[in-house]
């Protein structure tokens, strides 16, 4: 393993642009120091179908459309809440029950107020995006990236030099207004291809960082005057590293996952579908006023293949218990379906069982259950549509033993907006499930 390590670290020296940066260079590092941490690998990785050679074709494709194409469609209200919503995270073919026994480690909930939200639908193919900027600490040469398109769905994409060659580095930070240190509790989430560089035999996986930067605007490196506040969180199918621990995957599948982090003061919890692989305490420092995404892979290797969309930044808010005592409801962004359908999806479990939790705790709690959407697609299909996912909800908990005369159920459409629908955060926050206290 030391040699296996030794080596890596010499082919990513002898790399230009990488090694100038230093980030491969800490990434390895960082692996060297944490080879004594405890590997967590949970059972439950799910994903997207996702063909290697419907991946390639697809960015082939992408080249030759022309800068300012046409938008897709108009997406209804169901379409944007599982490709845009709250954790649409990938589940394969597990069912909720399933998933019940497989996700063990599975406790991640999606915070409950949209900070930023992007999946690249507004964006052109071949475009940068417009909600994103490169005005941050940089990896060396920060490669040229721009929006392609893959199955219906936009990412963004990190540009190779030419065809067939390497990927270069990239780092693009959101466009957040941040006046001050984020909320003490919000979550991330977005979705990345995980997969293989290539040069003869070897293969390096494709890594995906989160850097939350603060006060000082170095590069969030572990060398001298590199930002050591950073917090810089590494996912790939390989290897996640926080600033403090290292978990092993086998996951360079070429597939989409989903990754969600949350962020509590300096307490930091993430997963690659329903897989927990940071579980640390001290993984970032305070305070965070920046918040970016970089994609890499080791130079002279070929991938077209590191791109992610479907980014979302929410505040964590109140924990259940309170919201329910101090407002007599509790408001979800957790709950998931299958599209257009009334089907729970795996990822719906933790908020699910929070709920459950409460109900069982207090024998005399009733809740109303209540489905919005937001105002894109027609009523006489929005409003029918939540209320058999607020009925699909109410049969999930009377099957875990609630009495259903301590539930009820009803549809609201988008007739109860809680935000603007004129922005892509204001209707992801529209889209909810609340129980209502009676």
């Amino acid at each position: 393993m030391k040699t296996r390590i030794l080596l890596g670290g010499i082919i990513i020296f002898a790399t230009a642009s990488f090694c100038q940066a230093g980030w491969l260079g800490d990434t390895v590092e960082g692996i060297g120091k944490r080879l004594g941490n405890r590997a967590v690998n949970d059972a439950g990785n799910s994903t997207y179908d996702a063909t290697k050679g419907g991946i390639r074709d697809a960015v082939k494709g992408d080249k030759e459309q022309p800068t300012g194409s046409k938008q897709p469609a108009q997406k209804t209200s169901d379409q944007q809440e599982v490709k845009g919503g709250a954790s649409a995270a990938p589940s394969g073919n597990l069912s909720i029950e399933e998933a019940e026994a497989v996700y063990t480690k599975f406790d991640f909930v999606p915070g409950d107020k949209m900070i930023f939200f992007d999946d690249f639908s507004d964006t052109d193919v071949g475009e940068f995006p417009r909600k994103w900027h490169l005005n941050g600490p940089k990896p060396g040469n920060n490669g040229a990236v721009e929006v392609v398109e893959y199955q219906g769905r936009r990412l963004l994409r990190s540009n190779p030099a030419n065809k067939g060659q390497e990927q270069y580095p990239s780092v693009q930070y959101i466009r957040l207004n941040q006046k001050g240190d984020m909320p003490e509790k919000f979550t991330v989430e977005f979705d990345a291809f995980l997969s293989n560089a290539l040069k003869s035999n070897a293969k390096f996986p494709n890594r995906y960082f989160l850097f939350l930067l603060g006060d000082k605007q170095g590069w969030p490196g572990t060398g001298a005057g590199q930002g050591k506040q950073a917090g810089k969180i590494q996912f790939s199918g390989e290897e996640n590293i926080s600033l403090n621990t290292s978990t092993k995957l086998n996951m360079q599948d070429e597939k989409i996952h989903r990754i969600s982090v949350t962020i509590n003061g300096t307490f930091v919890k993430a997963y690659v579908d329903g897989t927990r692989v940071i579980n640390d305490p001290d993984g970032v420092k305070r305070p965070i006023r920046q918040i970016g995404v970089g994609m890499a892979n080791i130079a002279g290797y070929q991938t077209d293949k590191m791109m992610f969309t479907n980014f979302r930044l929410a505040e964590g808010g109140k924990e259940m218990k309170s919201a329910l005592d101090t407002d007599g409801k509790i408001i979800t962004h957790g709950i998931l379906f299958d599209t257009g359908k009334s089907t729970l999806k795996a990822e719906s479990l933790p908020t699910l069982k929070m709920i459950l939790g409460l109900l069982n705790d207090d024998p005399e709690l009733k809740f109303s259950i209540e489905g919005h959407t937001d105002n894109q697609g027609s009523k006489g299909i929005n409003n029918p549509l939540s209320e058999r996912r607020a009925a699909a909800v109410k049969a999930w908990l009377e099957e875990k033993g609630i009495d259903s005369g301590r539930l009820k159920n009803v549809g609201f459409g988008d007739a109860k907006p809680i935000d603007s629908n004129k922005t892509l955060e204001g209707r992801a926050n529209n889209r909810r499930v609340e129980f209502v206290k009676f």
